[in-house]
């Protein structure tokens, strides 16, 4: 069983015994002015079919964090898939437009799985201005991290 806290860890716990298997924390700073405070609304699953099953990244677990970062890690280990985006994670808020400070753009919510696609949206602080940033949605491929629409 996987979870994320409204801290943004991912905790793994044998479903049996409730045991903590393993935790993720991605560091995020505690202390800055998210738009939406802290919280995470959870994980995505999703497994890789060209690769076996026990090797590693073999099953992936992808968490948003309230920052704006995606990362995915080998559900086995809670490690990140260092063929996933840069060592793991991509930042989501490049390539946004007009973003001025840190917590007017970010993530909620797990991205959705659509075959080998991860669909991400976005929470905008869009009450500020009328050149708030974008709340676009975008895929990425769920092997690489690669951008494959907007």
């Amino acid at each position: 069983m996987y979870l994320s806290t409204p801290l943004n860890r991912v905790v793994a716990l044998d479903p049996e015994t409730g045991r903590e298997k393993w935790s993720f924390d991605p560091k995020i700073d505690l202390h800055s002015p998210y738009s939406e405070g802290l919280v995470n609304r959870g994980v995505t699953s999703w497994i890789d079919a060209a690769r076996a099953e026990g090797e590693a990244c073999h099953r992936r677990i992808f968490l948003a964090t309230i920052d704006a970062r995606l990362f995915a890690l080998d559900a086995a280990t809670g490690t990140p898939c260092t063929d996933f985006g840069a060592g793991g994670q991509i930042d989501l808020s490049r390539g946004v437009a007009n973003i001025t400070r840190r917590g007017e753009y970010e993530e909620t919510s797990a991205p959705a799985v659509a075959g080998d696609l991860l669909i991400v949206g976005s929470a905008i602080a869009d009450n500020d201005r009328v050149d708030s940033p974008s709340g676009q949605v975008r895929a990425y491929e769920a092997r690489t991290g690669k951008l494959r629409w907007s």
